[in-house]
């Protein structure tokens, strides 16, 4: 059936097998070729097909059809070994570079760095673990090559916080350690994921990317409707980006080694569980392959 982010296989029992993913909205779906083991999917703004092992049940008119044309109607179970054609699982993503946007987020030092103001929460310890400096780096450099546009989003507060609310703990928290202000060492971008020639750069002072910046007015103007989010932290701004993105339309993908918070617990919580319901959930390296 069709669902968010593709198309969702379920058993005769009800139990969910797997997800096609799709980089679009699917409406629908229809088994095609003369063997009808071809799944194509319509999509927003495009047509999606994929092999598969296990065909669909054979109606009559497949049969009238597959016999018109000079083929006999097999059954589901003698279906070829799977190849993809314009592949949307997770093994073969595709994505349309000239659509996607990196975004790489509060990847500052004072989220990232030993000595930065938030050090001692376990941040720059599970940045490490995830090798996630290193990974965005690689990405980057990609996206770069392929045309995507890479968008660094970094949280400034000026000087004594004007108009900075402390409704929430981690905004008082912020505030407190004075961090991420404007010139500082600790708003500075983390070694190794410095804007290059062509990268834009948006500020915000909220956890989603879209509060109250000018993300979205930059995306509209690229004509991108896919967002590669990564950066910090997993479960607060990557998250909050994630959800707002899906809300207002994006389809949104998060390769979780791109992305890092302050422990690996709460890092899995928000990948295995929240997340899967707004993005598409993978690696740097599956996102690098669907670029290809």
């Amino acid at each position: 059936m069709t669902a968010p982010g593709g198309v969702w296989v379920y058993a005769p029992s009800g139990a969910l097998l797997g997800k096609v993913r799709v980089p679009e909205l699917v409406a629908n779906l229809h088994w095609g070729k003369s063997d009808w083991r071809t799944l194509f999917m319509c999509a927003t703004h495009s047509l999606y097909a994929v092999r598969t092992k296990i065909g669909p049940r054979i109606e009559p008119f497949m049969r009238s059809s597959a016999s018109a044309g000079g083929a006999a109607a097999t059954s589901p179970q003698s279906a070829p070994a799977a190849t993809t054609e314009r592949a949307s699982a997770k093994q073969g993503l595709a994505l349309d570079p000239s659509r996607c946007a990196l975004i790489i987020q509060d990847m500052q030092n004072d989220v990232m760095m030993e000595g930065g103001a938030f050090s001692s929460s376990g941040s720059p310890q599970h940045a490490r673990e995830q090798n996630v400096v290193e990974n965005i780096r690689r990405l980057a450099e990609v996206c770069r090559r392929r045309g995507v546009m890479i968008v660094h989003v970094w949280f400034i507060v000026e000087p004594g916080a004007p108009g900075f609310t402390l409704n929430a703990p981690l905004f008082e928290g912020l505030a407190d350690a004075k961090a991420m202000v404007r010139g500082t060492w600790g708003a500075a971008p983390t070694a190794g994921l410095e804007p290059q020639p062509g990268d834009l750069i948006v500020e915000k002072i909220r956890m989603s990317a879209f509060e109250g910046s000018k993300l979205e007015t930059v995306l509209k103007a690229g004509g991108r409707d896919t967002i590669i989010d990564t950066g910090a932290w997993t479960n607060m701004s990557i998250e909050h980006t994630a959800r707002t993105g899906a809300d207002k339309g994006y389809f949104v993908i998060v390769p979780e080694d791109c992305c890092s918070t302050m422990n690996a617990d709460w890092h899995r919580a928000s990948v295995q569980y929240a997340m899967q319901n707004v993005a598409a959930v993978t690696k740097a390296s599956e996102v690098i392959a669907a670029l290809s």
